[in-house]
């Protein structure tokens, strides 16, 4: 702090002017006009006290604008420094402003992705759904394929089995089985049946009405005795005597009956005998039924 060299009692009035401008620095204002009066007694004392009040304000204002010019040299940098952090910090201030503002444009832009993923996650699930649901129905579809297929197969071969099984039938049907045999034997020169014939006839006609199919074939012989010609007529009517009685009797169709007479043909006896000439004096009738149904009467007599 510098100072100021005292100044005289005349200086005093002139300085008037000077401390009320130093006032307006910080300093208090004295008021009025110092007049400075060569009195002597209470004057002087006055004058005096006056003079050194007024020192003394003249020294405090004086250290105050040194002061003052201080501070302001030294806070004129750092206020230059402080306006320049202030600039930077308003510069940081809008970067990190724009950087918001860019944030929130990808906040938005990843709203806008989470919505699309969540949207295409909804249709993904959507899509495995359907998936599922398809695949059940082709399971079903497969499984009632499957069964449609066994079903065929099963029918297939069903039908070769009753494929089988009927050309077998018809094999069987058509190859027939002698299933019963009787030898009804004539007088000399007759074709009417006898009493015994009668009971041959009727014991042979209560196997063939338990058949389903038969033929009935009736064949009538002589002897060599008389014309050949008058036999074999002879041979017919006595194969027609046994017919008549078989479908008279027992109601068997006609149609399951054939006849025939072959005269002397295929003698069983020596015709040079007595006994030879009666058995060949006969009507063979044989019982005819389907091989098939043999064996199936067979099967049906053992409980099968």
């Amino acid at each position: 702090m510098q100072h100021r060299p005292i100044i005289g009692i005349r200086g005093l009035e002139e300085r008037k002017e000077s401390l009320t401008e130093d006032s307006t620095g910080g300093l208090t204002a004295v008021g009025q006009t110092l007049v400075v009066r060569n009195t002597k007694g209470s004057n002087a004392m006055r004058t005096i006290g006056l003079m050194t009040g007024a020192l003394a304000l003249s020294l405090f204002g004086t250290g105050c604008v040194a002061t003052h010019k201080y501070v302001a040299k030294t806070i004129a940098p750092v206020e230059q420094r402080v306006t320049a952090t202030e600039g930077k910090n308003t510069d940081q201030d809008k970067q990190i402003s724009a950087q918001g503002t860019h944030l929130e444009e990808v906040d938005k832009d990843a709203s806008r992705t989470r919505e699309k993923l969540t949207e295409v996650d909804g249709k993904a699930v959507k899509a495995g759904q359907d998936a599922m649901a398809a695949d059940q129905k082709a399971g079903t579809a497969q499984q009632s394929a499957d069964v449609a297929k066994q079903a065929a197969d099963n029918a297939h071969t069903f039908a070769e089995q009753g494929l089988n099984q009927l050309g077998q039938t018809v094999q069987g049907m058509n190859k027939f089985h002698m299933l019963k045999s009787e030898t009804v034997l004539f007088p000399v020169n007759a074709a009417k049946l006898s009493a015994d014939a009668q009971d041959q006839l009727t014991s042979l006609s209560k196997d063939v009405t338990t058949q389903d199919r038969y033929l009935i074939e009736v064949q009538g012989f002589t002897d060599k005795t008389g014309d050949p010609v008058y036999n074999e007529t002879l041979s017919e009517e006595r194969a027609q005597a046994v017919a008549r009685y078989l479908a008279n009797q027992f109601d068997i169709p006609v149609r399951s009956i054939s006849i025939l007479g072959s005269g002397y043909a295929r003698p069983v006896g020596d015709d040079k005998t007595r006994d030879g000439r009666k058995m060949n004096r006969r009507v063979e009738v044989r019982v005819w039924v389907p091989e098939m149904q043999t064996k199936t009467t067979a099967s049906a007599a053992n409980g099968q």
